[in-house]
């Protein structure tokens, strides 16, 4: 695992499909919860500076993550502004309900973006706590 992703970077254009891209982001989490589990339960004869110096990487991969979430939600919801203008969305629903449901989706990925941005700032915050653990 690396702290930026660079590993994955090839790897994105050729599965690009944003369906794809986010069951990858679910698996990894997934993968995450399951590596904290271990470390609490102890399990390995894992020395302390290394566990303090994957912390730090999997808190740095997680700030980015967050950041990276935070630029993607508003392009989200201009997308979906753009379909609903361009008259893509619900052929045959009404359309104040379609642009009320948009707007409301649009509100909700924009405060969704908020607390993303906050979540990547406290995430550097621990990021930057880790790292003097990893000096001591």
């Amino acid at each position: 695992m690396t702290a930026s992703g660079n590993a994955e970077q090839s790897n994105l254009s050729a599965a690009a499909d944003p369906g794809v891209l986010a069951a990858r982001a679910e698996d990894a989490t997934r993968a995450l919860q399951q590596w904290a589990a271990r470390r609490t339960a102890g399990s390995g004869a894992v020395d302390r500076a290394e566990q303090e110096a994957e912390l730090h990487e999997v808190l740095a991969s997680l700030r980015q993550l967050s950041e990276n979430l935070a630029r993607f939600l508003p392009e989200a919801g201009s997308w979906l502004e753009q379909q609903l203008w361009s008259g893509n969305l619900g052929d045959d629903a009404d359309y104040s309900e379609l642009t009320q449901s948009t707007f409301e989706a649009a509100a909700a990925l924009s405060r969704a973006q908020r607390m993303a941005s906050q979540l990547g700032r406290e995430l550097h915050a621990a990021e930057l706590a880790s790292r003097s653990l990893i000096r001591q």
